[in-house]
């Protein structure tokens, strides 16, 4: 019986998940819980991260249905195992030791998120992204009526059993609040804890996230959502 699912999405990240797995797997093995790490990588990769992944007992994965973000997470989601699977990036922006908060806060609430905009919570990116951030969180909560700060930050705790239950459609980092309103609609009483966190920049290698396009797709996506089917 596997306690932990760890799902990392990645494209071209090796650089990063050297020293990120190394220190993630040190935390697990201190937690003392039955794991498994999941390296969601591209269909082909397309650097060293397959080798990286073996060296560090991480499973490497080839996501399937297309090579978008959301394929990573419905991939990753797929493969799982895990009573509780926890979403992080693979940048070096989520620290593994965060990992340990969450994972204590696990029986207080259905998601446990690490939160930049609550007290205590800060993000590091430049001004402009953290406004811009801050707006569409804002905007998607209002919309979609979910009392959450953070709902675009992908450092997330779930159950499984409730996480694989879903049938996720978004493409790209869209996923995220998708994951979040179907399951408000699924569980009406669903319970969300946000834990305080800071947010760094990541470690090696530029971000594969365009602002202008980040914003688009939330956008399209706040309609969509919020006019959909129940």
């Amino acid at each position: 019986m596997i306690d932990l699912s760890i799902v990392l999405p990645s494209y071209r990240e090796a650089e990063n998940l050297t020293f990120l797995l190394p220190q993630l797997t040190e935390v697990l093995e201190a937690l003392g819980v039955a794991y498994e790490v999941l390296v969601v990588d591209t269909p082909e990769p397309l650097d060293e991260t397959p080798r990286v992944a073996s060296e560090n007992r991480a499973t490497h994965l080839c996501r399937r249905g297309g090579d978008r973000y959301g394929d990573a997470y419905r991939t990753g989601i797929s493969a799982s195992r895990g009573t509780f699977v926890l979403f992080m990036d693979a940048d070096g922006s989520h620290p593994p030791s965060f990992v340990a908060t969450l994972w204590a806060a696990r029986e207080e609430a259905d998601v446990v998120m690490a939160s930049r905009y609550v007290s205590g919570g800060e993000n590091r990116n430049g001004a402009i992204s953290v406004g811009m951030s801050r707006l569409l969180n804002a905007i998607f909560g209002r919309v979609l009526g979910i009392a959450c700060h953070d709902l675009s930050n992908s450092y997330k705790l779930y159950r499984g059993d409730q996480l694989r239950a879903l049938t996720l459609r978004c493409a790209n980092f869209d996923v995220i609040p998708e994951i979040l309103l179907k399951l408000h609609r699924a569980y009406p009483k669903l319970q969300i804890l946000e834990v305080p966190f800071q947010f760094e920049r990541r470690v090696f290698g530029e971000s594969k996230r365009s602002l202008v396009w980040f914003m688009t797709t939330y956008l399209w996506t706040l309609v969509r959502l919020r006019f959909s089917s129940k």
